[in-house]
């Protein structure tokens, strides 16, 4: 169902290219690309040592998997109609608990002394998800997968290589091809997302920490 109570139109499961974009809806999930992001932080920051992994994995549990088995369990319990929270009106809760979770990540890693690069973009989640999630709940409806796959990007951009940037022209297709077959976002929600990760992570970029 949508926001005004008209059922959503998914094309018939049998379809291959239907099959094709639900797959690809999940490898380029956000959670997957958060968790991606934690891990490449905590790595980064300490020289790429088992601790620096350990952390980014156990920062990883807080910004993706407790929200994503939120969400599941939502959908479970028949609160959410679908795992990618596909309905506006749903959404605001979710952007709580992403939140919610990322912060008590947040408040452990400086307790505990995370690497400098955790402690950056851990607050920097929190200003991507306050951004988008004002902007979904006010207007147009943000793609998450756009979204957080961008930023995941940017940030390998940003910490490895330039060359990484190359991936957003020949993976964010294929992204958008997945959204918009499944009929679950517009062209211009899908443009919103991307433009506004680059919007976060470059500004971020000014009080990134030294990695390593």
């Amino acid at each position: 169902m949508t926001e005004n109570g008209t059922k959503l139109r998914i094309p018939a499961t049998g379809d291959p290219a239907t099959r094709a974009a639900r797959v690809l809806s999940d490898l380029f999930a956000p959670a997957v690309s958060v968790f991606l992001m934690c891990v490449l932080c905590g790595a980064a920051g300490t020289s790429w040592t088992a601790p620096g992994l350990l952390w980014g994995l156990v920062t990883g549990i807080f910004c993706a998997v407790i929200p994503m088995s939120v969400i599941h369990l939502a959908v479970r319990r028949k609160r959410l109609t679908d795992r990618h929270v596909t309905r506006r009106d749903q959404r605001w809760w979710v952007f709580l608990v992403c939140v919610g979770s990322v912060l008590c990540g947040m408040t452990a890693a400086a307790l505990l002394g995370a690497p400098h690069t955790l402690l950056w973009i851990l607050p920097t989640m929190v200003a991507g998800l306050v951004l988008a999630g004002g902007v979904t709940l006010l207007g147009p409806k943000v793609s998450m997968h756009a979204f957080c796959f961008t930023s995941l990007v940017i940030l390998a951009a940003l910490l490895l290589s330039p060359w990484w940037l190359l991936a957003l022209p020949v993976l964010l297709p294929l992204v958008a091809f997945a959204r918009l077959k499944l009929k679950h976002h517009t062209r211009l929600e899908l443009a919103l997302g991307s433009g506004l990760a680059a919007v976060v992570m470059l500004g971020a970029s000014a009080f990134m920490p030294a990695a390593g």
